[in-house]
């Protein structure tokens, strides 16, 4: 019996295809056009009723001339943005998606919610698409007892995402 793990997500307003979005998400939200916007998805299964989904995952893009971009500077202000949040980088990889180069950090965090601590683990990869000149951040947020569980379904959807056509 051949299980099915993935699906293919399109959004033609966006000009985005996921090749091998994880079938654990859902889009919730979308806003915005091809120029700039995101998009939110989050797993079907409830961690408890203050967290909510065990996993989160949001894909957002902005319009950004070429001779502005610098690869490492945008990567490194993901990484100053999250850790304003107290997220800790722990492993930082460069890799390619298609043709353009792609960069993802993982790290991770107690949340204090309502009284209660929440260890979460997050995914995060930045890329730039010479083509549709779009800047792309990619974040996942998932529960730490369920993160192995998941990321290699992460990694596959990010690993999949056209961003042109």
């Amino acid at each position: 019996m051949i299980q099915r793990n993935y699906y293919i997500y399109e959004k033609a307003e966006s000009n985005i295809i996921i090749n091998k979005m994880p079938i654990y998400f859902k889009e919730v939200e979308f806003e915005g056009d091809k120029n700039k916007g995101i998009i939110r998805f989050e797993s079907q299964n409830k961690y408890d009723e203050i967290w909510g989904s065990n996993a989160k995952m949001e894909i957002e893009w902005d319009k950004f001339e070429r001779v502005k971009f610098l690869h490492s500077k945008e990567v490194q202000v993901s990484i100053d943005v999250y850790n304003a949040i107290k997220v800790v980088v722990t492993r930082k990889e460069n890799s390619w998606i298609n043709s353009h180069e792609y960069t993802y950090w993982t790290g991770g965090r107690n949340q204090l919610l309502r009284k209660r601590y929440y260890p979460e683990n997050h995914v995060h990869g930045v890329f730039y698409c010479d083509i549709s000149e779009r800047l792309f951040n990619l974040h996942t947020v998932v529960i730490r007892e369920h993160y192995e569980g998941f990321k290699p379904f992460i990694f596959a959807g990010y690993n999949s995402l056209i961003c042109h056509e």
